[in-house]
């Protein structure tokens, strides 16, 4: 994969990182590549290098998702997150797929934690603030940032798949994944297969779906791209 200039990885390439970690991995579940792409984003802008001295914790969080070294260890070591290796110098942190890796693996701890199935909103506020943190003012202002750059992501991932199909299906209430199909005139697997790391049960308002060739458009929110 190419990076952008001075290492810097936009939202597209941030998903493109995202996408493939998490479909090598065999232990990360119920956590969708937009999610994690869009808290790198939010966490360093992107840049592989970031740093960031935690004063209230005496240590750095560090590298795209911003880890406290601690946590990577607690995650390999004690959760298994290990498929990667096993970080042993907050240098490790640095490299993005480990860091890519290492939010999931948070997330995905936190998706089901104490043994209850968690929201996103759970997750992400959790990421920023621990499991005992998501009622926090910050955690809230924190979320509010997550979704505006997840609605980059999204937008950024649908533009890109556009140029190759085409069309796009902008989500709106009611949606399903087999409504839409069955409007555009595709078949439901064809969707699917078009929209990589879409989950099927949690379709989001406003989302775009790239429609692939061959459906006949059919009715609903499907336009194409100039």
């Amino acid at each position: 994969m190419t990076f952008s200039p001075e290492n810097k990885l936009c939202a597209r390439e941030l998903l493109e990182l995202a996408s493939k970690v998490i479909g090598s991995s065999n232990k990360i579940e119920g956590v969708c590549p937009e999610m994690v792409a869009a808290i790198a984003l939010v966490e360093s802008g992107g840049s592989p290098t970031a740093y960031r001295y935690e004063q209230h914790l005496g240590e750095a969080s560090a590298g795209l998702t911003q880890v406290l070294f601690s946590t990577a260890r607690w995650l390999a070591n004690d959760m298994g997150f290990d498929e990667l290796g096993k970080p042993k110098t907050e240098e490790d942190l640095y490299r993005p797929e480990v860091a890519v890796y290492l939010c999931a693996g948070y997330l995905c701890w936190l998706r089901t934690y104490k043994g209850e199935k968690r929201n996103d909103e759970f997750c992400v506020r959790g990421y920023n603030g621990g499991p005992n943190g998501i009622n926090l003012t910050a955690t809230e202002s924190y979320w509010q940032k997550y979704q505006a750059a997840l609605g980059l992501v999204v937008g950024e991932a649908g533009t890109a798949a556009a140029a190759q199909s085409g069309r796009v299906h902008v989500v709106v209430q009611g949606d399903t994944l087999y409504g839409i199909a069955k409007r555009a005139g595709v078949p439901l697997e064809e969707l699917v297969s078009a929209n990589p790391g879409v989950d099927p049960q949690r379709l989001r308002i406003g989302q775009e779906l790239t429609i692939p060739a061959g459906g006949d458009g059919g009715e609903g929110s499907e336009r194409d791209e100039e």
